[in-house]
């Protein structure tokens, strides 16, 4: 249980890394597609892409919105093993266990909670990541990224 919850975790870090990195380089171009927009709206106000425009905010509430909700879905189970964790270590520090009975919930739990985390950091960068790379697809964005 142990070393496939430690490879799972391994795998989740992994994946939330590539997609972060995927948000990261898909936001870069949508940033410089989209200050092109703004500049235009600002020369020539009456000309702007107005749907554009408004989809620079909108898009984001719901994005981070989805993503809060993400992370609140599995806040009480993540709370229940802190819980756990922490009664495991007072009953060590008291005297009414000993470390060597509890060191292996502890780990494990240990473990699991490291895991939970990651999976929920990757629930929530989920909607974010879905709305930026969508963004680069749709406006073809970052094809030439300036350096």
């Amino acid at each position: 249980m142990f070393w496939t919850d430690a490879w799972k975790l391994g795998s989740s870090l992994w994946a939330n890394g590539l997609a972060l990195q995927e948000t990261a380089l898909a936001s870069a171009g949508v940033i410089q597609h989209r200050s092109g927009v703004i500049d235009a709206a600002m020369r020539n106000p009456l000309d702007a892409d107005a749907t554009e425009l408004s989809r620079m905010v909108t898009e984001k509430v719901v994005a981070f919105t989805q993503a809060g909700q993400a992370v609140a879905t599995g806040w009480f189970a993540l709370q229940a093993d802190l819980l756990a964790q922490g009664q495991d270590m007072m009953r060590v520090a008291a005297g009414g266990t000993t470390a060597r009975a509890a060191a292996g919930r502890i780990g494990k739990r240990a473990t699991r909670i490291a895991l939970k985390t990651s999976k929920a950091g990757g629930r929530a960068l989920k909607p974010v990541h879905a709305t930026a790379t969508a963004n680069k697809r749709r406006l073809g964005a970052g094809k030439t990224v300036r350096r």
